[in-house]
């Protein structure tokens, strides 16, 4: 089974490659959210998870990454 992986995002740079990258690395049977955040505006899991910054990387339900992760760090979800 494939582990979910969600992307909290404000569509900038920095989040659009985090995104990329989790999306390259992947295996097919992840699943791969994006939840987009802009101004004062959080949606309702980041408010859950007690997100402060984008990108942020949570997979299976626990924050991964703060911040864009190195290429190395976004492989090592997967191993």
């Amino acid at each position: 089974m494939g582990k979910r992986i969600e992307v909290f995002s404000a569509d900038c740079p920095l989040c659009r490659d985090t995104l990329g990258l989790i999306k390259q690395e992947a295996p097919k049977e992840c699943e791969i959210i994006e939840r987009k955040c802009s101004g004062d505006e959080c949606c309702q899991p980041a408010k859950d998870y007690d997100i402060k910054a984008v990108p942020t990387v949570v997979v299976d339900g626990k924050i991964a990454f703060v911040g864009k992760p190195t290429l190395e760090q976004v492989k090592q979800l997967f191993v």
